[in-house]
């Protein structure tokens, strides 16, 4: 397999500050374990206005990337990445956390935070908050993440429909995110990879402009990873463009 990737952020059309971040970061060589072919991308979305959220989400992403690398580096040939990549939310919660514990301006500051680790024919991924996984493969798209929004629990627990929930007020409240307390749930997922596959990680500035439906239509075979990112984040911004748009694009194909 061959891996075709691209990740862009826009601030939208109503935010001064853009408090999302992204990563798109190749570790087969960036540290000492055993030699394997492994990618980690990952999109996080800052909560707790303009200092704290841009504060937050840049922690999640520096935190992220360090400490999978050290923890590669001390790993053996048979790693558990699903772990792994769940101690490193645990680690970025506790620095967010810290951060925002010792400093007045960053107080309650939080992050969503979707990431994945690709390696030859699977997908780790972990999540906290509501930025998404989506699998796109053939003509279906999978969303593998799970909301951590009061919506999506009322939703779950069949307390009301999904057209009941969106003329509420509390719809976007985040009922989980890192830094919000000292330790914190994160969920993981295992996905097979087949060639022909695509990834999509994004924050709610998008999925929120655009429906599961209509975003499948962007994701055609042959297009290139960057094409398809930055026409998601353009069509995201004519539907509304209310909050920051963060997209990353992963396109599995033929070595």
């Amino acid at each position: 397999m061959r891996i075709e990737f691209f990740g862009n952020s826009d601030i939208g059309k109503k935010r001064e500050f853009n408090e999302d971040r992204f990563l798109c970061a190749d570790l087969s060589r960036d540290h000492a374990g055993p030699p394997r072919p492994l990618y980690l991308f990952a999109v996080a979305d800052g909560i707790g206005g303009h200092a704290g959220g841009e504060v937050a989400s840049y922690l999640a992403m520096e935190t992220l990337k360090d400490d999978l690398t050290r923890r590669l580096d001390q790993a053996g040939a048979d790693i558990d990445l699903r772990q792994v990549l769940k101690d490193a939310f645990h680690q970025a919660n506790r620095e967010i956390f810290r951060e925002g514990a010792g400093a007045e301006r960053l107080a309650g500051m939080g992050t969503t935070l979707v990431a994945a680790l690709i390696t030859p024919g699977v997908a780790t991924a972990a999540n906290v908050g509501d930025s998404r996984l989506y699998l796109i493969r053939g003509d279906s798209m999978t969303r593998i993440s799970q909301d951590h929004t009061w919506a999506a629990e009322q939703v779950r627990r069949k307390l009301l429909s999904e057209k009941e929930v969106v003329r509420s007020p509390f719809r976007n409240l985040v009922t989980r995110s890192l830094g919000y307390a000292s330790e914190i749930e994160v969920d993981s997922f295992q996905v097979p990879l087949e060639t022909g596959d695509w990834l999509l990680l994004c924050t709610d500035g998008l999925h929120g402009s655009l429906s599961d439906r209509l975003l499948r239509k962007f994701f055609r075979k042959g297009e290139r990873a960057e094409d398809v990112c930055q026409r998601l984040i353009a069509a995201a911004g004519k539907r509304g463009g209310q909050d920051n748009i963060t997209a990353v694009v992963i396109s599995i194909r033929e070595a």
